[in-house]
This record gives structure tokens, sequence and C-alpha cells, in this order.
């Protein structure tokens, strides 16, 4: 005779083993990124911060930096959720709807808030820096340019893509 002892385990496995052969057959999830190799690096890891610790920055500057980037996450905080949130009510709105209009209004003033507090900032931290510093800017993006170029170049070769 059979007991639930021994049927639990064994129905346990068996769905299991389901599971596992039809997460095996499925097609394998593609990563959309415009980026060599499919990796998506954050605003951290390049971008401003990248030019920033390329400039040899002294303690004080760092802190000043780091207390102007916090003060300004705070700040943005609303505009953040006002850009997400209004972002899905664009996904799901129809063109032909009459909250429409107000939506693309909002989206727009958004971008432009945006766009002014980007501003802000990088003005806040440009009064930080020395004037060598600021002068090496220029040469910083240049190099990191060339260099994605470069690495991109050879993603696209290695996959005999012009």
């Amino acid at each position: 005779m059979i007991t639930f002892r021994l049927l639990l385990p064994a129905l346990c496995v068996v769905s299991l083993s389901g599971a596992v052969a039809s997460a095996q057959s499925a097609a394998p999830a593609t990563v959309a990124s415009s980026t060599p190799g499919g990796h998506w690096h954050g605003h951290r890891h390049g971008g401003f911060w990248g030019v920033l610790r390329q400039l040899n920055l002294t303690a004080e500057q760092k802190t000043q930096i780091k207390s102007i980037f916090e003060q300004a996450r705070t700040q943005n905080a609303a505009l953040r959720e006002s850009i997400r949130s209004n972002a899905q009510l664009l996904a799901i709105t129809a063109p032909t709807d009459s909250a429409y209009p107000a939506l693309i209004a909002t989206a727009e003033s958004n971008a432009t808030a945006r766009i002014k507090a980007a501003s802000d900032l990088k003005t806040q931290i440009y009064a930080v820096l020395t004037a060598q510093q600021i002068a090496q800017i220029p040469t910083i993006v240049a190099n990191e340019q060339a260099a994605w170029k470069a690495k991109a170049a050879a993603w696209r070769a290695s996959r005999g893509q012009s």
C-alpha cells in the first residue's frame, strides 16, 4: 500500500522535473541593450561619475560633491516619481483619450525640469573643481568615447557585423 509519506516526495520530484524540462525548452531571454556584450552600466559606473573619478579629487572635493549629489537626490525625488507615474499613465492611455494632451504636457514639463536639475547639479559640481580639473574633462570624455567606440567595433567584428 502506498502511503502519503511516499507519495508526496514522488509528486514533488515529478513536478520539479516537469518545471525544469519546460524551462529548458523555453526560448532564452535576450537582453535588449545598445552596449557591446549586452550589459548596461548604471550612471555611477560611467558618465559624469566616471569623469569625476579620473580627476584626482581631493578629500574635501569628494565630500563636497557627495553632499551635492545627496542634496540633489532628495530634491529631485518628487520629480522622479512624477516622471515614473506619468510614463506609466502614458503607456496605458490612448492618444484619443481626453486626458492624453495633459499627460503630454506633464511629460514635457518633467523633461524641462529634469534638464534644469541636471544643469544646476553640474554647475554646482563645476564650482567645486579647479580650473585645471575642468580643463581635463574634454580629454577624459574624448578618451572614453574613443574607447567605447573601439570596444563596440571589436564586439561587432567578433559577431560578423559591420
